[in-house]
């Protein structure tokens, strides 16, 4: 102890020695930091002065302004020690308080994390963080703490029962879960959304290393309001394979509840001719899923549907033996058209008309026009129609075919399908094909969509096409012909590659590309009587590219010496025919051209008209005759001389 701290006397006079009469005198020292305090000095009584005692010595600490309590067991060994002439220097009189750092809540684990624990198991005990606290010296004056930050507390999570000493217990069956700001318990058992049931992860040992058995994990499923439906011997068997394995398994079921059965709702029931409702003869026959047969036609007076009613439901039980309530089916609320007529007391309904049968959600009807909300697909099959118009809501997709004696729109695309249309077909988004052979649009009326890619169409009207016309490189993947005008009507549409054909005309932007696709534009009135020419003249010339790989384009006696017998039979009736399929090509070629000046002659005033740029590649045909354009041409037309019987040029 440093002698550091006020002098006083018994009396509250300084240490006099030559005092007559005076109390016991104390001189007090303290630690450097003032947090304990001894007595330094000691001068006996004199006279009649009171000696030395407890209360002398609490008496000079108050007047030396020591407010630490005393410490009366130090405090008495000091002044038996002083009074008996011997040192009490080491002797703490009085403490100070220290002041408290900031302590973090800590948790200890009485068992291991990796294993779960059961509902009333002590698992681990919380100590609760402690705030940082300010001291004070012997004399009473503050002393702040070295830091004063707040500790860092831990909260208990839900199924942890917490007791006044801080003993954490588990409500149910889990596993610990501890991070720096919160410690949780994952239940062991876990409920679907459904509550219909419930599935859990098993161990063979809990965290305190007691072995799990089926009665106990029962029970720890009881706890947790698990009730029904438990799965005893899925149970046992998870259980056994978590013992025999070694290592914890997972997912299995261990309740299971019973499912509502909902009841039907109303219904209606078409009823259709046996040819469109039969099912395959058995089993393992297969089904042409392009061929539904999923819209029906009926005739004047023919029963069409019958009204189902709804059926009660049966109500369910969760896990927790809880009621699942069920549905009662809802009743069909059917609204009939002015084409149906309803019998036996809204229960059954026949056709008043010949026509498609319009069955939806909420009504019946009959109609000329049927309408079909998504895609021809799978789920509709091909669709054709022996009277009637139809409406595609979405995409007539590749390989479908859809075949009407009206008109066919189309909200979405014609991917690679076919479609045969007695009159107009309107396509509001554009015709994307692949090439594919089968796949075409042919119109009785006029066609419109918004573009069209490697395109087969034929329009006995006008063919009329918003934005472009796009087909192949080898000028063999669109064909569009018009019976009609041909038009691209955007101020910058393009026909770029394949074939266009029209009887009256065509009018576009621009023809072609900048690198030279071949595009050709025809006016030509493809009549019954040209087709069958084309169809001939095609024939021909497989025959004659067959002559000329079996016999070669020189001698034929020559050739024939050199084939071997079983292809010379073959070879003799080609050398036979070729001279004649020859002749009979160029009498074709003749005909045609004469065909196409006797069309451009009654219609003079059809004209190819580029109000952009024709470029180089692009082929104008007409009358029997081609011209071909070598050099971009700006704002230009083609049409027909009748009188020189040739394609004339000219600026717009």
């Amino acid at each position: 102890m440093t002698d550091n701290m006020d002098k006083t006397q018994g009396n509250g006079g300084a240490l006099d020695a030559g005092a007559v009469d005076a109390d016991a005198g104390l001189r007090f020292g303290g630690s450097p930091d003032r947090m304990m305090v001894g007595v330094s000095r000691y001068v006996p009584a004199r006279g009649s002065g009171r000696p030395l005692s407890l209360e002398l010595l609490r008496e000079a600490m108050r007047k030396t302004g020591i407010t630490a309590p005393m410490d009366e067991k130090h405090a008495a060994e000091a002044v038996r020690l002083l009074l008996a002439g011997q040192e009490a220097r080491s002797i703490v009189i009085a403490r100070g308080v220290r002041p408290q750092n900031a302590q973090d809540a800590w948790v200890e684990l009485l068992g291991s994390l990796e294993r779960p624990v059961l509902p009333g198991q002590v698992f681990a005990r919380l100590h609760a963080a402690v705030p940082a606290q300010e001291g004070r010296d012997v004399a009473g004056n503050p002393v702040p703490p070295e830091e004063t930050r707040a500790p860092r507390t831990i909260a208990v999570g839900g199924g942890i029962l917490q007791d006044r000493d801080g003993a954490l217990s588990a409500q149910v069956a889990g596993l610990v879960r501890v991070s720096e700001a919160r410690i949780e318990l994952a239940p062991l058992v876990q409920v679907s959304p459904d509550r219909l049931r419930a599935t859990a992860t098993l161990y063979a040992r809990d965290a305190l290393g007691n072995e799990i058995t089926p009665e106990g994990l029962a029970q720890a499923l009881v706890s947790q309001g698990v009730v029904f439906g438990l799965q005893l011997e899925s149970l046992a068997a998870g259980l056994a394979q978590a013992k025999a394995g070694g290592k914890a398994v997972e997912g299995v079921v261990v309740a299971q509840g019973q499912a509502p059965a909902h009841g039907e709702n109303g219904r209606l029931e078409l009823l259709c001719g046996e040819q469109a409702c039969a099912e395959p003869p058995d089993e393992h026959a297969r089904l042409d899923y392009h061929q539904r047969n999923l819209f029906h036609v009926a005739e004047q007076g023919q029963d069409i549907a019958r009204l189902r009613q709804p059926t009660k439901g049966v109500p369910g039980r969760d896990v927790a033996n809880g009621p699942i309530p069920a549905k009662d089916g809802a009743p069909l609320r059917l609204q009939t058209g002015k084409n149906v007529e309803t019998l036996e007391g809204g229960a059954l309904f026949r056709a008043k008309i010949a026509g498609v049968v319009l069955a939806t959600k909420g009504g019946l009807d009959m109609s000329e026009l049927l309408s079909i909300p998504g895609d021809v697909d799978f789920g509709s099959g091909n669709i054709q129609l022996a009277q009637g118009s139809l409406r595609v809501g979405g995409t007539v997709r590749t390989g479908f075919t859809v075949e009407v004696p009206g008109q066919v729109l189309v909200e979405g695309m014609v991917e690679s399908a076919r479609i045969i249309a007695g009159g107009d077909v309107i396509v509001r988004g554009g015709i994307f094909m692949s090439g594919d052979e089968t796949a075409h649009v042919e119109a009785g009326g006029s066609v419109v969509a918004a573009f069209t890619h490697n395109a087969q169409v034929q329009a006995a009207g006008d063919v009329t096409v918003t934005m472009s016309m796009v087909g192949s490189k080898t000028n063999k993947g669109s064909r569009v012909t018009a019976g009609g005008f041909l038009r691209v009507t955007d101020p910058k549409g393009r026909i770029m590659g394949g074939t266009v054909i029209s009887a009256k005309g065509v009018e576009v932007f621009d023809a072609g590309s900048d690198r030279g696709m071949v595009t050709t534009l025809a006016l030509s009135h493809e009549t019954p009587e040209i087709e069958a020419l084309i169809k001939e003249m095609r024939e021909l010339k497989v025959l004659k590219a067959r002559a000329v790989f079996v016999v070669g384009e020189g001698d034929g006696a020559a050739a024939l010496t050199r084939l071997f017998a079983e292809r010379r039979e073959e070879a003799e009736e080609l050398l036979a025919r070729r001279e004649g399929i020859e002749a009979r090509l160029k009498q074709i070629q003749r005909s045609l051209a004469e065909l196409a000046q006797e069309h451009l002659e009654r219609v003079s005033t059809a004209r190819i008209t580029i109000r952009g740029t024709a470029y180089p590649g692009v082929a104008i045909k007409m009358g029997g005759r081609s011209l071909y354009v070598e050099r971009p041409l700006e704002r230009c037309f083609f049409a027909w001389d009748a009188q020189d019987k040739e394609i004339v040029t000219g600026s717009l």
